[in-house]
């Protein structure tokens, strides 16, 4: 199974700026001041401890990934019958060292006083994805050569059992320290491993395209809840239609959300036509 610190860095990446874009704006028809909110971020698992960053707004002309940490809160979470306090073990960062208390398909709810408003927030954590196959262990890249006709892609499929229609996420991690380029023309992107918003589907097809470099992948399907995908696909980015992305934080902004992942039990090879 990959730790979680890695994988979870290759899912979060690309909602981070999300989270402290639109931090002068406010959204329309409301006269909330949004540049005074908290921003909370936080992804529960079940048998992993419970973290949670709070920092204030970063400024459009700040360049650091995130706003200035806050600390001195007093941050409560709760399972509808116990309520645990965090502990700040850094500026900003609070953490709950109790690999039990998160629980498949349980209801948790955060909560703390910022500005003497109450934030809060809750989510519902979802069952683990199950019987995650692949039609093939190995993606063979066709040889492009002048003058020549191709041989035909064979698409791989990536299954997994979704009876219930629920959202995944699926990341294929780059597991090599060497990088072998598939391809140079057009690429521009040095980011190794992929991740696909999968939605409520069973099943992805990768095709010649979906990789940039040949080695091997282990692949992660996580089942994620709405927020996180409202957060995923805010489109707001643009300087010309600023607006605060999604959160589901009330008297706040950011993300409280829980997932669960399951591994392929074998490694993706992606190599080049013999």
């Amino acid at each position: 199974m990959v730790t979680i610190i890695n994988y979870k860095k290759i899912l979060f990446s690309s909602i981070v700026v999300l989270l402290f874009l639109a931090a002068a704006c406010k959204k329309d028809n409301s006269s909330a001041d949004y540049s005074s909110l908290p921003v909370v971020e936080a992804y529960l698992m079940p048998n992993k401890i419970v973290e949670v960053k709070v920092s204030l707004q970063k400024a459009l002309v700040d360049t650091n990934a995130y706003g200035v940490p806050i600390s001195g809160l007093t941050i409560s979470i709760s399972d509808g019958t116990t309520t645990k306090v965090l502990t700040e073990d850094k500026t900003g960062h609070y953490v709950l060292n109790d690999l039990s208390f998160v629980k498949s398909k349980g209801l948790y709810s955060l909560s703390f006083i910022y500005n003497d408003l109450p934030v809060t927030a809750s989510t519902v954590v979802p069952g683990k994805p199950s019987d995650v196959v692949t039609s093939a262990d190995t993606v063979v890249i066709p040889k492009m050569t002048f003058g020549s006709t191709a041989t035909a892609f064979v698409p791989v499929f990536i299954g997994w059992n979704n009876s219930g229609a629920y959202n995944h996420i699926v990341v294929f991690r780059y597991l090599e320290s060497f990088k072998s380029i598939i391809s140079n023309r057009f690429n521009s992107d040095t980011s190794t491993s992929v991740e696909v918003n999968a939605v409520k589907t069973s099943s992805f097809e990768l095709t010649a395209r979906t990789f940039k470099y040949y080695g091997n992948y282990k692949v992660i399907v996580t089942r994620v809840n709405q927020e996180y995908l409202d957060m995923l696909n805010n489109t707001s980015k643009s300087s010309q239609n600023l607006t605060n992305a999604p959160t589901n934080v009330t008297n706040g902004l950011g993300i409280f959300t829980a997932m669960q992942s399951d591994t392929l039990s074998k490694n993706l090879l992606v190599k080049a036509e013999e």
